[in-house]
């Protein structure tokens, strides 16, 4: 059991080393995709004059956001889950549950990962319309946003998988959600 708890907390270790990386990119993303936004409104509206390359830009730093943003927040568990029924569960079916779940997901972002790198290889000789950059650029980023998420999801598993076989050694994902608390503290003080 440790060896399995010893690669999770590599794989903790080193994903939040690639989130940070992360949560940086994304910040300058935003800022890019502001400054553009910002500049291609002046340009059309108090110069009379459009940028043909502006909009295209923003658009295509968008998918990268997204891409780069997606693993933060399924490694802070921000995104969207229903997860009452695992609450009631016993803690090895809790557990079994979510490793199945993750399981699922791993798979399709290993798909994703796979598609992705091969539709960005296929569009390496496609360029903008407004500017001569390779597709290739705009693609990568569902395999490597795809590939990073695998990696939380596989130190998740793990975590899961341990829980399984001793429930005291195993841990979830925390699920951030504030309402939930305060309504579970309300039951259960009788307001």
């Amino acid at each position: 059991m440790k060896p399995i708890l010893q690669l999770a907390n590599g794989l903790d270790w080193l994903t939040d080393q690639i989130l940070e990386l992360c949560k940086w990119s994304t910040m300058v993303v935003v800022g890019l995709i502001s400054g553009i936004i910002f500049v291609g409104v002046f340009w059309r509206y108090v110069l009379n004059d459009a940028l043909g390359w502006y909009e295209e830009t923003a658009k295509y730093l968008m998918l990268w956001l997204v891409f780069l943003a997606s693993p933060i927040v399924l490694k802070r568990t921000g995104h969207v889950a229903i997860d009452n029924l695992p609450r009631m569960m016993p803690a090895r079916i809790k557990y079994f549950m979510y490793l199945v779940v993750f399981s699922g997901v791993i798979f399709l972002l290993y798909e994703m990962t796979v598609e992705g790198w091969g539709l960005a290889l296929n569009a390496w000789p496609q360029k903008w319309t407004s500017l001569p950059i390779s597709f290739f650029w705009v693609y990568l980023s569902v395999p490597v946003g795809s590939a990073i998420m695998i990696l939380v999801l596989v130190e998740h598993w793990l975590k899961a998988f341990t829980g399984i076989i001793d429930p005291e050694q195993g841990s979830l994902p925390e699920f951030d959600d504030t309402e939930m608390h305060h309504a579970e503290e309300a039951s259960l003080s009788g307001e």
